[in-house]
C-alpha cells in the first residue's frame, strides 16, 4: 500500500497542477467583411454543414467541449486548432486573394473527398461531424461553382 501511495501522490499532484497551464481559448468574433460563410453567400444547408464539421479548428471561434478546459486535452485542443487555421482559417476568407481561395476550395473538396477531414480523432467525439457522401458532393459541386465565380469576378 505504501509503494502504490509513493507513486499515486506524485502523479495526482501533478495532474492538479498542470490544470493551472491553460492556453488561450479560441473565441473571436466572425467578423461579416472576412468570414468564408459571409462573404461566400453559400446555401444555408450547406454553410450549416461547414460550421458544424469544419469551423471549431478552420475559424477564430471554437465550440469547447468540457474537456476542452482539462489540462492535458487542453493542450491537444489548442495545438489542433492551431494547426487547421494555419491550413486554413475561415474566419480570414475575405482577406485572401483570388489564387489563394481558389486553392482553398479546391483543398477544401480534396480533403473532404479523401476522407482527410474532419479529423477522425475529431470524428471519435464530435460524430455530428462526420461528412456523408451527399454533404461530400455539395461541398465539392460547391466549391467548383464558387471556383469558376472568383475567377469570372473582376
Amino acid at each position: 500500500m505504501r509503494r502504490v501511495l509513493f507513486y499515486l501522490i506524485p502523479v495526482v499532484a501533478t495532474l492538479i497542477l498542470i490544470q493551472f497551464i491553460r492556453p488561450e481559448k479560441n473565441l473571436g468574433e466572425p467578423d461579416k467583411g472576412t468570414d468564408f460563410i459571409q462573404v461566400s453567400q453559400m446555401p444555408d444547408t450547406l454553410a450549416g454543414i461547414i460550421l458544424n464539421s469544419c469551423y471549431d479548428c478552420h475559424s477564430n471561434h471554437t465550440r469547447y467541449p468540457w474537456y476542452g478546459s482539462v489540462a492535458p486535452f487542453s493542450w491537444i485542443l489548442n495545438r489542433h486548432i492551431a494547426e487547421g487555421k494555419a491550413h486554413l482559417n475561415f474566419s480570414s476568407w475575405g482577406v485572401m486573394d483570388k489564387a489563394q481561395q481558389i486553392t482553398q476550395l479546391d483543398q477544401i473538396c480534396e480533403e473532404s473527398s479523401s476522407g482527410s477531414m474532419p479529423l477522425k480523432s475529431y470524428l471519435l467525439i464530435h460524430r455530428s461531424s462526420r461528412l456523408s457522401d451527399q454533404y461530400i458532393r455539395a461541398i465539392c459541386e460547391w466549391a467548383e461553382s464558387e471556383s469558376l465565380k472568383i475567377l469570372t469576378e473582376k
